[in-house]
């Protein structure tokens, strides 16, 4: 019976899409496949591609005027196919293997375009929301808009549910007519829809992204709609700066001790090993230390312990190191870091007694070396990036001990110089954007006392 374009002698039903079924041979079945095609998909429409193309043949049959299978075993439209709308259409595909053949059956439906669902998207090129971790189950996801998914069979029920990309169960959808929240969803009214809430609280640290295809179907199960949702969990500051040791030991000039964090040679500003913390929130991490010291500092920004003068004896401390994190506001490590700091001078039994003029030079050397030990505190200033706009500007004046001395910035730095009266000015114009994760201009100066001969 050739098919016809006339249903008034069909009995009313539910609209059906083009599905695939696939039957190899006379004694397997394979799972079946669904893919929908409008009623008005233009000729050369794509149904299915089959591998072995060469041994492929599309069968004749009451419906196969409206299909033509190409040499690389793509089966597609050829016409309109809207007569075929509500009329279940079976094509057979043989495959030849040698002796033997598998016929494949094709069970196709076609729905007309009208009752087609389809996902309303406020003229939304892509579903973004966002969620800020650590919030209570039953939180909605925000920047999504209502769920609907619509047809002009408004009478049909639609089931919503999540059907891929749902880690851990992490949401489920939840009826905006009922409050009603579960992993599937049926909506009876055609005015409603559903939400995405989460299932349980969630921590960006485990999951940063989660990108869920969201389902409407109708009863059939056959008439059937997708989207995809990207949802972004936020950071919350809720990591404090963990250190990966408890205690760190460094040594310096005993060569009776072994291990990584033992020095033998050293000048000034010598690093002589570092702490480390993270943070699970991957936020950067400066590190203070509580402890003052005049033989030590510690690098802001690395954790970089640095010499800044030898003790006259055989000295050992211990000191006390915090880390926090910069964000705002910011969390300090819970359990600061024990740094035990042990110094043992180098021996004059070790100078060759026979050469005075050795032994003369490293007097003097170690005598130099005392008279540089006086390490000012660090100084922090706050400023913005429009006091750096105007170049050769004096941003801040340092202070003079004594009227005899005379300030040199230590390290070529690009943003700011040192005048010898202790002026510090502008180098270059400030850029907010250039200047690091830290937004920090970072320098030493070194500070030369004409009285006492020394810096």
């Amino acid at each position: 019976m050739k098919p016809t374009s006339s249903s008034a002698r069909m009995e009313p039903c539910i609209p059906l899409l083009l599905a695939l079924l696939f039957a190899g041979g006379t004694h397997a079945t394979a799972p079946k496949t669904v893919s929908v095609i409008p009623h008005d998909a233009h000729p050369g429409y794509s149904i299915k591609k089959f591998d072995n193309a060469a041994n492929l043949k599309l069968l004749e049959s009451d419906f196969s005027q409206f299909f033509t299978m190409l040499q690389d075993g793509s089966i597609m439209t050829v016409s309109d196919v809207s007569p075929l709308v509500n009329h279940p259409v079976d094509l057979v595909v043989l495959e030849n293997q040698g002796n033997a053949s598998t016929t494949h059956l094709l069970k196709l439906y076609v729905l007309d375009r009208r009752n087609m669902l389809m996902f309303k998207t406020d003229g939304m090129e892509e579903m973004l929301g966002r969620l800020s971790e650590n919030l209570p189950a039953g939180t909605r996801v925000t920047g999504i808009p209502l769920l609907q998914a619509v047809s002009d069979r408004s009478d049909l029920p639609i089931t919503y549910s999540i059907i891929a990309g749902n880690v851990n169960n992490a949401f489920e959808l939840q009826d905006s007519s009922t409050g009603i929240s579960m992993q599937n969803v049926t909506v009876k009214d055609g005015t409603s829809g559903v939400y995405i809430v989460t299932t349980e609280v969630l921590d960006r640290e485990d999951v940063s992204r989660y990108v869920l295809t969201i389902q409407a179907s109708d009863p059939s199960g056959i008439n059937r709609a997708v989207t995809n949702v990207v949802v972004t969990i936020e950071d919350e500051n809720d990591n404090s700066p963990v250190f990966t040791q408890k205690v760190y030991r460094f040594v310096v000039g005993d060569d009776s001790v072994e291990g990584d964090n033992v020095t033998m040679t050293w000048k000034r500003f010598t690093s002589i090993g570092k702490v480390e913390a993270t943070d699970a929130d991957g936020d950067k991490i400066a590190y203070k230390l509580a402890t003052p010291t005049n033989y030590l500092v510690i690098v802001p920004q690395t954790g970089d312990l640095l010499l800044t003068q030898e003790p006259a004896e055989e000295t050992e401390l211990e000191l006390i190191v915090e880390a926090h994190d910069i964000r705002t506001p910011s969390r300090i490590s819970p359990r600061p870091a024990q740094v035990i700091f042990h110094f043992k001078p180098q021996e004059c039994s070790k100078v060759d007694l026979d050469d005075l003029q050795h032994l003369e030079e490293v007097q003097l050397h170690r005598v130099k070396r005392r008279v540089t030990r006086a390490v000012r505190p660090t100084k922090r200033i706050e400023f913005t990036e429009t006091d750096g706009e105007t170049e050769g500007r004096v941003v801040f004046q340092l202070e003079k001990e004594t009227d005899r001395e005379t300030f040199k910035i230590r390290d070529e730095n690009p943003w700011v110089t040192v005048d010898p009266n202790g002026s510090v000015r502008v180098k270059k114009k400030w850029d907010y954007e250039e200047l690091g994760p830290e937004k920090t201009i970072d320098f030493w100066v070194t500070i030369t006392n004409a009285e006492k001969g020394g810096e």
